[in-house]
């Protein structure tokens, strides 16, 4: 540790540089994803592929300022911490007319969108008691009922000599430990209520995504019952009046399905069970989802893949200044309507567009996902793909990384391929270099040929583009095509070829000729 301390003065970072210590064969899918490839000896992937051990891509490049800090990601570590295993004593109150009401200990786990719930959870450390204290918030509750948890939360804490650590959860957004306390028995309802006092009867059938690959990470969400809430990376669960379902995505794992069985031994309890793997699904299946429509089934979504996971970005002006900020654990409740959202899943970035998402905004975030892509420690494919999407015109390529998709909640209850067919909305995947002209919705092919011979581009010094930052380039500088800002003779100097001679070469060859100077 002396040494890594060293280490940091040597470079000049902060002295409050966080340091984590990763030990070979225990890394986490955080640290991994720092790499470009990465695969662990006699790794069992799918259905028994063995991984051998591969070469590890060095970093080599800094990531730019704008995701510098967001991707330390502090939040996201302190969440996966685990006080203890989720063995200790648990107390469940829900707020029933502004006051308390303690749940029956044979419903702990079932959580409606329609209530708040508090959660006491006491454990031992040296024979001393701590304390967590939850607070629950379902997406449907009302704005009473949230003031009046937090209200009743101050009085539980006094009761303990304000001794608790006080959480607040949204609907959603569970950590670890919280799951872990119900021991793969957590079911998430998205509304209605547990009170005794409202006579809700059961719907005939109900439709639950389950995830998670133990007892301490499992829970089943509800979702809208139809075939676009599928998605080929989980397990799903349609539970009918008669039968159980449940649905094994081709990209699920053995974990994960065995998990699922648990929760479809106490969910279905009583019904007849009829386990399908993708592709052999009964008719009644699909009749009982109103039918088969397309939904999130791509190649990589049928892989057992967890050492990428999707990241999502908020870009946003709001403060006065272009900042992004990662959203961990994220939801569809997260995708701001105001801003602009990147959702990076490795083999292609997505840049969601709110409705209401200013002109800066958007043409911003072209620039910071290419300059994401660049300074990716990764070593990140510059051309990957961008994925231009606008909100309510959500392909299944898209809502398939999100746990819960609601179809309905933009699109009227109309699917994305309805939306097409009326208007005529294409998504369609963009290569980086020609991103920038889909900022107004135009085709880079179509429109930035015709925009480049006409645009003149003001010379800059040499020394002034080479090995620069998009940050550090001079006011007036195109990131993307900081070789155009040359003279003739620096030009010729660096290249070797004129600028005609230059721009005739196939796409790739330019790449790789201005990665290999310093210009890219």
């Amino acid at each position: 540790m002396c040494r890594t301390v060293e280490f940091i003065k040597q470079k000049g970072y902060p002295h409050s540089t966080n340091v984590e210590v990763v030990h070979d064969g225990a890394e986490s899918a955080l640290f991994k994803q720092l790499f470009q490839s990465w695969s662990v000896k006699d790794q069992t992937v799918g259905m028994g592929r063995t991984n051998t051990v591969g070469r590890i891509a060095k970093v080599a490049r800094r990531r730019s300022s704008a995701f510098r800090d967001a991707a330390v990601m502090p939040e996201v570590a302190a969440q996966q911490r685990m006080v203890d295993d989720g063995s200790g004593q648990v107390q469940v109150w829900r707020i029933e007319n502004l006051e308390l009401a303690e749940v029956d200990a044979n419903l702990h786990g079932y959580f409606y969108g329609g209530d708040c719930y508090l959660i006491l959870y006491t454990y031992e450390v040296n024979g001393k008691k701590n304390y967590i204290l939850y607070m629950w918030l379902g997406r449907h509750t009302s704005q009473d009922e949230m003031t009046a948890c937090a209200f009743h939360a101050v009085t539980v804490d006094q009761q303990y000599d304000n001794q608790p650590v006080q959480v607040r959860l949204t609907m959603g957004k569970e950590p670890r430990h919280f799951m872990a306390m119900f021991k793969g028995r957590m079911v998430v309802f998205e509304g209605g209520t547990s009170r005794k006092s409202e006579s809700n009867e059961e719907p005939p059938m109900r439709f639950f995504q389950i995830s998670g690959t133990d007892s301490s990470n499992t829970k089943a969400i509800e979702v809208p019952a139809v075939a676009a809430s599928l998605n080929s990376n989980d397990v799903f669960l349609l539970k009918s009046q008669s039968t159980v379902f449940l649905w094994y995505g081709k990209g699920s794992s053995g974990d994960e399905r065995a998990m699922a069985k648990e929760v479809s031994a106490f969910l279905g309890r009583g019904l007849s069970e009829e386990i399908m793997a993708e592709g052999q699904e009964p008719i009644e299946f699909w009749q009982l989802l109103g039918g088969k429509t397309p939904y999130a089934n791509e190649k990589r979504l049928q892989q057992a893949m967890t050492d990428h996971q999707p990241r999502l970005f908020e870009c946003s002006n709001k403060t006065g200044k272009f900042i992004v900020t990662e959203i961990s654990q994220f939801t569809q409740d997260d995708l701001n309507e105001t801003d602009v959202m990147l959702l990076d899943t490795w083999d292609q970035v997505f840049l969601w567009i709110g409705a209401q998402a200013n002109d800066t905004e958007k043409k911003e975030s072209i620039t910071t996902c290419q300059e994401y892509l660049r300074t990716h420690p990764g070593m990140r494919d510059p051309e990957t793909p961008i994925v231009l999407i606008k909100q309510g015109f959500e392909p299944p390529t898209f809502t398939g990384w999100f746990l819960a998709w609601d179809p309905s909640k933009w699109s009227g209850g109309k699917t994305y391929e309805q939306l097409r067919e009326e208007l005529g909305v294409v998504t369609d995947a963009v290569n980086i270099a020609t991103a920038a002209g889909l900022v107004n919705g135009v085709s880079g092919d179509q429109s930035s040929s015709a925009d480049e011979d006409n645009r003149v581009y003001q010379p800059f010094p040499l020394e002034e583009l080479i090995n620069k930052s998009a940050e550090e380039l001079p006011e007036g500088v195109d990131p993307a095509r900081r070789e155009k800002h040359l003279s003739d003779e620096d030009f010729v100097s660096v290249f070797q070829m004129s600028k005609a001679e230059f721009n005739a070469l196939p796409q790739w060859r330019q790449l790789d000729s201005k990665k290999k100077h310093g210009l890219f």
